[in-house]
């Protein structure tokens, strides 16, 4: 099958000697004045042009054990996600059910984060509250990975401490369900990498400070060898569903790095694109025997 490619750029980590000495990290609070340290990170970053695959036409050829993403039909009965509590109501059952149906051993599921996206410009000045679920944040542009192994870990203890010893001797997954809120996406689309074609050493972990909760990301260097794919003119009834973390040691993609990018056909007239991404650890029971 011929497939049709884009060209356009992604940014990506750029390895720095420093790295060897002082772990990468960012500050997402406040320094205090007085501190010697007045950085809020290390990271360095490179802007590379690559090619970005479409998968319209064979996007059923992708699974989350061979490819770390798939795409799956699925309309919501939602039709508006500024109201907190109905989210939690009727749009996570929603999605519970479509993880139950589409992935295998979903024995439980525990959601512990949602967003929206919006690429709306900058207010200056404004600040912006991640405790506030209803905000609109802007599209994540660089290639990353959720959550470390050890962040899966942590939470998992911090949020499920009465389960977590049982929880831990299965299979644990984190799963994100990316879905847009406008008919069709034609501008900050987002692109994921076939975690098969991912070496482990081009991950790097980075320190991730907030005000309520410290935690570990996963930013990705270059590598020629990995594929970005995406879906042109993504609607609100396709949904992409891509893996963070898998305990899994024989599944060909533990992960799919991934990030917005902007298209290259993009014009001024372009509507901006809104999403909502929901997080989710999966958990298989333990087996018995």
């Amino acid at each position: 099958m011929t497939t049709r490619t884009i060209t356009t750029s992604l940014n990506f980590l750029q390895w720095q000697k420093l790295y060897e000495e002082e772990k990468p990290f960012q500050i997402f609070i406040n320094i205090p004045g007085d501190a010697e340290d007045q950085r809020n990170t290390n990271l360095v970053f490179q802007n590379v042009s690559l090619n970005i695959h479409d998968v319209r036409g064979y996007s059923d050829e992708f699974s989350l054990d061979k490819n770390g993403f798939m795409y799956r039909e699925h309309t919501t009965k939602m039709t508006s996600f500024q109201d907190r509590k109905a989210v939690g109501d009727n749009y996570l059952p929603e999605i519970e059910a479509l993880l139950k149906r589409e992935m295998e051993g979903a024995d439980r599921i525990f959601f512990f984060d949602w967003r929206l996206r919006k690429n709306a410009p900058e207010v200056e000045g404004s600040i912006i509250d991640m405790n506030d679920l209803t905000t609109w944040l802007r599209p994540a542009t660089h290639v990353h990975v959720d959550q470390s192994p050890a962040a899966a870990l942590k939470r998992i203890q911090l949020q499920l401490p009465n389960e977590a010893d049982r929880l831990l001797q299965g299979r644990v997954r984190i799963i994100n369900i990316w879905r847009p809120l406008i008919d069709s996406v034609e501008d900050w689309p987002l692109a994921v990498c076939d975690g098969s074609t991912v070496d482990g050493s081009d991950l790097v972990e980075t320190d991730h400070v907030r005000r309520q909760y410290s935690g570990s990301t996963m930013y990705l260097m270059h590598n020629p060898g990995q594929k970005f794919y995406y879906m042109c003119k993504q609607s609100k009834s396709e949904v992409l569903i891509f893996k963070n973390f898998d305990s899994r040691f024989d599944v060909e993609a533990k992960y799919a790095p991934h990030a917005s990018f902007h298209h290259p056909h993009a014009t001024i007239n372009t509507p901006p694109r809104e999403s909502i991404e929901v997080r989710a650890f999966v958990f298989t029971f333990p087996s018995e025997e």
